[in-house]
């Protein structure tokens, strides 16, 4: 049988203050339901909650034919915590779609062996939802419309600089929060 927890002891549990515990009530953030017009919780799912909070290691790739650009992005990902795959060419980066588990894509429009325009074309209909972060130099161009008719994606101009890239983790990698509040009669 589950342990249910009061407000005190889930507070103790979870070694916070009463009031941290009640914002995070208002908020919804953490699992709890009601027994009377007392919050309840069960270390079970306080547990699974906290393990839901924590940072999960993502998987970047990046395509650019300028090594100077790929080895910046690697390094400040790297740094941030996530794995990176790097290719140079539209043919690689489609290989890394289909075989790896990205979550997430920096991408050169213009590469040696195609345009980014259809590698984005692959990666939207292998993978529709995975975000892709556009590298370009040219803002303004006629492949950069193309890009940006294929669907939401974020645009990253060069140069750039380190706060740019984790800013764009931070948002683009952040995980749905889904820790919901369920009620229990008495």
């Amino acid at each position: 049988m589950e342990q249910v927890l009061t407000l005190e002891e889930a507070a103790q549990y979870l070694k916070v203050a009463k009031p941290t515990l009640y914002r995070l009530l208002e908020d919804g953030k953490i699992p709890a339901f009601k027994v009377g017009n007392q919050w309840r919780f069960t270390k079970e799912l306080i547990d699974k909650w906290l393990w839901d909070q924590l940072p999960k290691k993502k998987n970047v790739l990046v395509v650019d034919d300028e090594k100077l650009i790929v080895m910046d992005i690697k390094k400040i990902v790297t740094l941030e915590g996530h794995d990176v795959i790097t290719t140079q060419s539209g043919v690689e980066a489609s290989r890394a779609i289909e075989d790896s588990n990205i979550d997430l894509v920096f991408l050169d429009l213009v590469l040696p062996d195609m345009s980014g325009v259809d590698v984005l074309k692959e990666i939207k209909k292998a993978k529709s939802d995975l975000p892709v972060v556009i590298i370009t130099g040219y803002p303004d161009s006629e492949i950069m419309n193309q890009a940006l008719e294929l669907g939401p994606i974020s645009v990253l101009k060069k140069p750039f600089n380190r706060e740019q890239i984790r800013d764009l983790l931070k948002i683009l990698l952040a995980p749905a929060t889904s820790a919901g509040r369920t009620k229990a009669k008495q």
